[in-house]
This record gives structure tokens, C-alpha cells and sequence, in this order.
């Protein structure tokens, strides 16, 4: 879906692969709106002495929204987020996020799972929200929403975003509840 491309600074740029029909103009259709994989490498100290490009680094990963398809286009759609790919491996234990992995663990392998932040993260250890998840090998993505209920607690929803109503429950106590 993406062509990569590295840049000198070792930062990799992923380029939606279009659809497009080659007679565009023909048809009516300007462009079609596209997203742009920018991955931003933050390596650590010290050196490679083998040769072969194994210094460690850290990797942010971005999904920015664009106006347009083209490659050569800078122009950045501002009316949708850029999105942060968050890393459900290095989770704290007992996070959010480690609990939302343990439970789509369930659904498919971990490295299939894609959950994605809205807030600005500029640091890989930086706390932020959690906004969506994509399952793309079956199919499936959810909405996170933070839910106050009448007692005052607190729970974490993920909502379907191919299934209206629908949702999965991060707390344990209500799945225990459905499971007696």
C-alpha cells in the first residue's frame, strides 16, 4: 500500500500507492485524498563498528493526512489528524494500552494491531491518548472513548467503527460480569 523511500538523515518517507485510473481528467476527478507514512529515527548513542547498519534507534511513526495523492505534494490536509502509532510491546504493565493489547490479542497478533494516537507526540516515552485501532488482517477498527458511568468510575470503551452500538469493554470487572 506504501512505496518507502529513505532520506540522508536515515528518516523514511511511505508513500500511499493510488488507485488512480490513468484518465483522470476524463472522468471528472481531480484527486483523491491519501495519507503519507513519515517515520522519524531516533538513534542511540554510540557507534556501529560492524558496518552493516546496526546502530539502535528508536522509531516514530506518523500517518499524516494529505489534500491530494501526489507524491510531489506537500499540501497537508488540516481538517483530519496526523496520527502516532503507539507501541503496544513497550507498554508499561498495567497501562491502557498494555490492557487494550492483552485483550485484541485475542482477535490477532499483536503485530497486526495498530493503535493509533491524535495527540501530538514529538517523543517515543511521551504519554498520550489512545484514539484508534486497526485490525486490517480481519477487517476491523474501533474508536477508544474515555465513558464516566452513573457511579462516577471510569471505563474505557472501544467502539466499532463498522458496527454501530457495538463495542469492547477494557474493564475486567464487566467482561467477568458477561462471562458468568
Amino acid at each position: 500500500k506504501y512505496i518507502f523511500w529513505q532520506s540522508e538523515d536515515d528518516n523514511i518517507i511511505g508513500y500511499e500507492i493510488s488507485n488512480k485510473i490513468e484518465n483522470v481528467s476524463e472522468i471528472g476527478v481531480d484527486s483523491e485524498s491519501s495519507t503519507r507514512l513519515k517515520i522519524t529515527l531516533a538513534k542511540h548513542k554510540g557507534s556501529d563498528n560492524s558496518g552493516f547498519c546496526n546502530t539502535i534507534a528508536d522509531g516514530l511513526v506518523q500517518r499524516i493526512a494529505m489534500v491530494d495523492s501526489e507524491e510531489e505534494s506537500e499540501n497537508v490536509d488540516k481538517n483530519r489528524p496526523t496520527l502516532t502509532l503507539l507501541n503496544i510491546a513497550t507498554a508499561p504493565a498495567g497501562s491502557l494500552l498494555k490492557q487494550i493489547g492483552m485483550l485484541l490479542s485475542r482477535l490477532d497478533n499483536l503485530s497486526q494491531v495498530l493503535v493509533w494516537s491524535e495527540s501530538e507526540v514529538v517523543d517515543a516515552q511521551q504519554p498520550c491518548s489512545i484514539d484508534i485501532i486497526e485490525l486490517p488482517r480481519v477487517n476491523l477498527s474501533f474508536r477508544a472513548k474515555r465513558v464516566e458511568k452513573i457511579d462516577g468510575s471510569v471505563e474505557h470503551r472501544l467502539y466499532s467503527n463498522d458496527n454501530d452500538g457495538l463495542y469492547i469493554s477494557t474493564s475486567t470487572n464487566a467482561r467477568d460480569l458477561v462471562e458468568k
